[in-house]
């Protein structure tokens, strides 16, 4: 087992002031205290932290003169509650335009229904509370399934994860964390080669949020040049139906609430956090252009990342490139709001468990949510909110960290001596059945055994 308070270089020259390397007890083979249970543990002082940062605004009565801003504690849940009329007992989809997938306007009906079996004078705490009880379920589902996704002799990376100053930050900010719940389960499904429940697990995940969809593209990549395409067809096929069968019948139920989701991302512009605003501000381009050019450009980062895929000297792992895809994707979309770090969170631990630049991109997130805030105040107070030209040098600064993040994870997957997760020749623990295979398609020659290229992942090869 990998003590990562002697293995990790920041840990190790820092850990004195984190309490000292692990104890003996918590290191014992038998000791109750395993890691997951300790990282279960630290999860929930990191969500009972969330929950105080978010406690000023159980109460919307108090979100006047920009309360929910000036204090940081603005969420998605609670303004969901007056603005969709949630409080007055509407219905996702049936009562209001959902701009949400189904089962995330489903969650939020959850807690509205079972806020308004309370009185009155309580649903609105009633309802923030019983989201926070949901979402807190899927945050532990998050970190099992990532302790269960990394290698076995690293059981402690989850820990980065419970801890991550954006768990922390944006647990209870928007429902996010279902989608990354499921998305974790269908992870945990391709890593033990079964890819027909990878498929049902991933519906539900996009059925929830659309971004876990990359992860077939991923797969994709992955499975062509390990000749795998018997398993990704699977894990397609399933998913598609999965996702048909949540989203169709709403689609014929209630097809104007259905249809909003889609709407509202089509017809939106750049969000506040995308490199595109100042772009589309200083030239004026519109939805539509707008929509063309992060269209053209995202196709041409996919083709960058197979690219990588296909020339790596080893296949890469799973969570490496599922990383580097939704990471650029976030970059250089139009929407890369404050809580969407939390779908990077455990891939970036995954793909690369080093704490030193895990740590600086979520400090960076932290202060452009904190910032953020105080740019919005500006909106309506011009002299005490943030200027126009500092927020979109914090989005840089943000985009830049992560990038930097990214730049790392490629150089590993480019040199796999340097990924600390198959450093010492092992598989790829999320591989699954790509684990098992010949390269059938590949852009770099093989040379020498040992040397510098494996064409297989197979374990006596």
């Amino acid at each position: 087992m990998v003590d990562p308070t002697l293995d990790d270089p920041f840990l190790k020259g820092d850990n004195e002031g984190l309490g000292g390397p692990l104890g003996e007890r918590v290191r014992q083979q038998g000791s109750w205290w395993t890691p997951l249970r300790v990282t279960l543990v630290l999860l929930g002082g990191s969500l009972l932290i969330g929950y105080f940062q978010k406690l000023p605004c159980r109460d919307t009565t108090t979100w006047k003169d920009q309360f929910q801003f000036t204090h940081v504690c603005y969420t998605d849940v609670m303004a969901s509650w007056t603005s969709y009329g949630l409080n007055n007992g509407a219905v996702p989809y049936f009562g209001f335009n959902t701009p949400y997938p189904p089962l995330t306007g489903w969650l939020m009906g959850l807690a509205a229904f079972i806020a308004g079996r309370f009185p009155q004078d309580v649903r609105s705490g009633v309802y923030f509370d019983i989201s926070v009880i949901l979402l807190t379920l899927c945050a532990v589902v998050v970190v099992i399934t990532t302790a269960l996704l990394a290698s076995k002799k690293r059981p402690w990376d989850a820990l980065m994860v419970a801890v991550a100053p954006v768990m922390i930050m944006q647990a209870f900010t928007n429902w996010d964390l279902l989608s990354l719940a499921l998305m974790g389960v269908a992870m945990v499904m391709w890593s033990r080669r079964l890819p027909l429940w990878t498929g049902v697990w991933l519906g539900l995940a996009v059925g929830a949020k659309f971004w876990p969809l990359l992860l077939l593209l991923v797969l994709l990549m992955l499975c062509v040049r390990a000749g795998q395409m018997r398993a990704w067809t699977t894990a397609a096929v399933t998913t598609v139906a999965t996702w048909a069968a949540v989203s169709i019948p709403l689609l014929i139920l209630a097809p104007d609430g259905a249809k909003e989701f889609w709407r509202t991302n089509i017809a939106r512009g750049p969000d506040w956090d995308s490199i595109w605003l100042p772009i589309d501000t200083a030239l004026g381009w519109g939805a539509d252009t707008i929509n063309l050019r992060v269209g053209l450009v995202l196709v041409v980062l996919t083709g960058f990342v197979a690219f990588i895929v296909f020339r790596a000297p080893r296949r890469p792992r799973v969570a490496q490139v599922m990383f580097v895809l939704l990471a650029l994707f976030m970059v250089f979309g139009k929407v890369f709001s404050p809580q969407d770090a939390l779908w990077l969170t455990p891939l970036a631990v995954l793909a690369r468990p080093r704490w030193r630049a895990f740590l600086t991109w979520q400090i960076t997130e932290v202060a452009l949510t904190v910032l953020r805030m105080l740019m919005l105040v500006g909106l309506d107070k011009a002299d005490k909110g943030l200027p126009r030209g500092w927020w979109y040098v914090t989005v840089g600064v943000r985009d830049l960290t992560l990038l930097i993040l990214v730049a790392f994870v490629i150089r590993e997957m480019w040199n796999p001596a340097r990924d600390v997760v198959r450093a010492d020749g092992g598989q790829d623990p999320a591989g699954g059945v790509l684990n098992d295979s010949v390269d059938h398609v590949l852009l770099l020659e093989p040379v020498a055994a040992g040397v510098a290229h494996e064409v297989s992942d197979r374990p006596d090869d």
